[in-house]
């Protein structure tokens, strides 16, 4: 099946047939099958009607989805040209870029965000971010979960952080504009926390905002048995 996907990657018009098959792609026996839990679009429809419910504004509001896989959530929004995403792996982000070309797409690591460019080797002391869009109104996505690690999380060891899912949190909160909304599936084991493993998270992230609203859903990734939820937050 990648071998196919690559095949319609390559092509430089896609019919609507291709567009569906693309937009089916799940991995199988590549490395991606790990991570790579697609949120259903019927579920990005709900969670992008949340935001607007709790005051985002469709028509001029700017989303950052920091993690984007192939790109569901983007298919769902309103204006994709107020879109900034990031996805890391190559196959899912040459999808996402088909199906939702207006969408300014980064092949790389969130954590680079943060990083002064243009050699990325050291977290920007001047400034939070480089991206242009930055505030932005509203943050969404199905973050990485877990407490795996990667190439450019030694940078960000001061603030000590353990979980993936929780930096993402931490970090897309300091990207938002006061009153703008954070609305990620995270695991139900952040709000659960019966061992304080996010306590020190937690902490950091009260400094910021506060939790408006949350579900806890039944099972919805085909992938995994980790119970989730949807977290809704606001930033002070």
């Amino acid at each position: 099946m990648l071998s196919k996907v690559q095949e319609i990657i390559a092509k430089k018009n896609h019919t609507a047939e291709e567009i569906i098959f693309l937009t089916n792609y799940e991995p199988n026996d590549d490395r991606n099958r790990l991570y790579s839990f697609y949120t259903p679009i019927c579920l990005c429809e709900k969670i992008y009607e949340l935001a607007i419910h709790y005051g985002f504004d469709p028509k001029k509001g700017k989303i950052l989805e920091p993690s984007c896989g192939n790109g569901n959530f983007l298919t769902v929004f309103d204006n994709p040209k107020n879109v900034t995403a990031f996805e890391t792996d190559s196959i899912n982000y040459q999808i996402a870029k088909i199906r939702s070309p207006k969408s300014n797409i980064y092949n790389d690591y969130f954590e680079k965000a943060f990083l002064m460019p243009p050699r990325h080797t050291s977290v920007i002391k001047s400034g939070l971010t480089w991206l242009k869009d930055y505030p932005f109104d509203l943050v969404i996505g199905n973050p990485p979960y877990g407490s795996r690690t990667n190439i450019y999380s030694s940078f960000f060891k001061n603030m000590k952080i353990k979980q993936i899912e929780a930096f993402f949190m931490y970090q897309s909160l300091r990207l938002l504009k006061p009153g703008g909304l954070l609305i990620f599936i995270t695991s139900s084991s952040f709000l659960r926390d019966q061992n304080n493993t996010y306590k020190n998270e937690k902490k950091l992230m009260s400094e910021y905002a506060e939790l408006v609203d949350a579900y806890r859903m039944p099972k919805v990734f085909k992938n995994t048995s980790v119970p989730t939820d949807i977290i809704v937050i606001k930033r002070k």
